[in-house]
C-alpha cells in the first residue's frame, strides 16, 4: 500500500512537471481600451510644472486643472492620437507626473499628430496627462491646438 502511494505521488509530480511548461506557453491575449477626451479653446492652459511651453486641455476651466486619465490594472502600453478641427497635426507628449522627484513633470512619448504604434508607459498605473506643444516644433510645425479630440488607447501588450 505504501509503495502504491509513493508511486502515485511520483507519477503525479512527473505529470505536473510536464504539464506546467505547456500551460506557461499559452500566449497572453492582447486587450485594449480607448478613451476620448475633447478639448476646446479657451479651455487650454499651461501645463505646470513642466520643462516646456506645453499646454493641456482643462478638465474644468474654473479650476484650470489638466485632464488626467487613469490606466486600468494590467495596462502597460499607450498610443495617443490628436485630431484638431484645423486639420493640422498637433505636437504633443505624455506625462505621468514627477517620476524622478525633481519637482518637474517628466515627459516622454513625443508625437506629431499621434503614435504609429503603442509605446511602453513610464509608470503603469500612474495618471496620464496628454499635453500639446503650441507653436513651432521642428518635426511638426505649425502646431496650433484649437478644438478637437484626443484618443488615448491603453493596452496590455504592444
Amino acid at each position: 500500500m505504501k509503495k502504491m502511494m509513493i508511486t502515485a505521488l511520483v507519477i503525479g509530480l512527473i505529470a505536473g512537471a510536464m504539464l506546467a511548461p505547456a500551460e506557461a506557453k499559452k500566449k497572453a491575449k492582447r486587450t485594449e481600451r480607448s478613451v476620448e477626451v475633447t478639448y476646446q479653446a479657451p479651455g487650454i492652459g499651461a501645463t505646470t510644472p513642466g520643462p516646456s511651453a506645453g499646454v493641456c486641455p482643462f478638465a474644468d476651466p474654473t479650476t484650470q486643472e489638466c485632464i488626467e486619465i487613469a490606466p486600468e490594472l494590467g495596462e502597460k502600453y499607450i498610443k495617443v492620437e490628436i485630431a484638431d478641427a484645423t486639420g493640422q497635426k498637433v505636437a504633443g507628449y505624455i506625462s505621468q507626473g514627477d517620476v524622478d522627484g525633481d519637482g518637474i513633470s517628466d515627459l516622454y512619448g513625443d508625437f506629431c499628430g499621434g503614435h504609429e504604434a503603442p509605446i511602453k508607459m513610464a509608470s503603469p498605473g500612474a495618471l496620464v496627462r496628454i499635453s500639446f506643444y503650441a507653436g513651432a516644433k521642428t518635426d511638426c510645425a505649425p502646431s496650433t491646438p484649437t478644438t478637437g479630440t484626443i484618443t488615448v488607447t491603453f493596452s496590455n501588450l504592444p
